[in-house]
């Protein structure tokens, strides 16, 4: 009997042990090591897993044109796309155009700029800031307006709905922000502050200007931040800050000393600039400009593997080499779900694209959606709206 019991004593202890790691584990951020960039690379869409292709031709129509895409939020019933200004457009999934949302001018139920623009994942509601005059309004997921609500933030230009709240960041350009982020709820009642802790002084000039201080992503129903002057990407959780990610970047990290004291030129050559983050079930996307060697600066794209934490850069220009249908190369843009990104194209570039020699010489690993593609260029005219392109992954 005693043994049998110290048997079941060590067990336990080996279970309890086994599940402490296993939490520890878990709350352990990922590390990615950028303190020396890597030699740029060609990368395949097959280098990722990529499984499948799809395309979405947005419908035009006179109600429906689309001058450029910014930013597209997904829904489960809809998507929209803003190009920063007060054009939001709301589509289903099989291209068909919706409504607009939204209508230009300074009156209650009007905006001057749709500074973001977020989806409410409960109810579908839809919900757009306009900084300027420092007011949100929510529409129904028919493209109702419901109501309004005034901004108790200077500057809140960027912002993401919670499941208890709405989590906002105040944008720095100015260098005058007290609070970073302000969690209000959905009447825009302030209910917590998060202090600005990297302050700095405009005495530089020119001063540089950063359009991403701050980047929003979400992943896994989470949601994520990351600030310039950071290496972390934080998960917001129960209106606290969790460390979830890494991406050391070393001496190529902005410093609010150094964007103090240092002229537009110097922190353009000298550092990073990020422009975008975002990941899926197995990879790490980061976005960001800079000057190779002390050169012209230029667009990288960093991926890496959760996994084994490698990584590959490529030029973001050139864009991610497309051998599933031998279609124009790819730049990931976003996420429709933790296993699809997705970005877009003008119409009259995948036009061109499939009537090159280039597109034409292809040997993709699909032909029949070499055809497919080569069926939809056919279809479209060279002033509809653009295309979004969905790539899933195994």
């Amino acid at each position: 009997m005693l043994t049998l019991l110290r048997i079941r004593i060590l067990l336990v202890t080996l279970l309890i042990n086994w599940l402490f790691l296993s939490l520890t584990t878990e709350c352990q951020p990922i590390k990615i090591d950028l303190r020396k960039l890597p030699k740029k690379v060609d990368v395949k869409l097959s280098d990722l897993g990529a499984i499948d292709i799809r395309y979405i031709p947005l419908e035009t129509s006179d109600q429906s044109i689309i001058s450029r895409i910014r930013k597209v939020v997904f829904s489960r019933s809809y998507f929209l796309t803003n190009n920063n200004s007060t054009e939001i457009n709301m589509f289903l999934y099989d291209g068909s155009f919706v409504s607009k949302i939204g209508s230009e001018g300074r009156g209650p139920g009007e905006i001057t700029t749709a500074h973001d623009i977020d989806i409410n994942p409960q109810n579908e509601s839809i919900y757009i800031v306009d900084g300027w005059l420092r007011k949100f309004l929510v529409y129904n997921k028919g493209g109702k307006l419901m109501r309004t609500f005034k901004s108790p933030l200077i500057g809140a230009v960027q912002f993401k709905i919670t499941n208890d709240g709405i989590l906002c960041y105040n944008e720095n350009n100015a260098a005058n922000v007290e609070n970073s982020y302000n969690f209000i709820d959905t009447t825009g009642k302030n209910i917590k502050s998060f202090p600005n802790r990297y302050k700095w002084e405009k005495i530089a000039k020119p001063s540089l200007t950063y359009p991403y201080e701050n980047i929003f992503y979400r992943f896994n129903n989470q949601l994520l931040k990351k600030e310039i002057y950071c290496d972390t990407a934080f998960l917001f959780s129960n209106k606290t800050f969790k460390p979830y990610l890494i991406i050391d970047v070393g001496n190529l990290r902005l410093t609010p000393n150094a964007r103090t004291t240092s002229t537009a030129n110097f922190l353009a050559k000298h550092f990073i600039t990020p422009m975008n983050l975002f990941e899926t079930k197995e990879y790490v996307f980061y976005e960001f400009i800079y000057a190779i060697n002390g050169k012209d600066e230029e667009g990288l794209t960093f991926i890496s593997s959760k996994k084994n934490i490698s990584g590959m850069l490529f030029s973001s220009e050139k864009g991610i080499i497309n051998d599933l249908d031998g279609g124009p190369n790819i730049l990931p843009k976003t996420i429709k779900n933790d296993n699809t990104f997705v970005t877009w194209i003008e119409a009259l570039s995948l036009k061109t694209y499939v009537a090159s020699d280039a597109f034409k010489n292809s040997t993709p690993k699909y032909p029949d959606k070499k055809k497919e593609l080569e069926r939809l260029s056919n279809s479209l005219k060279a002033t509809d709206n653009p295309v979004l392109i969905l790539v899933s992954l195994k």
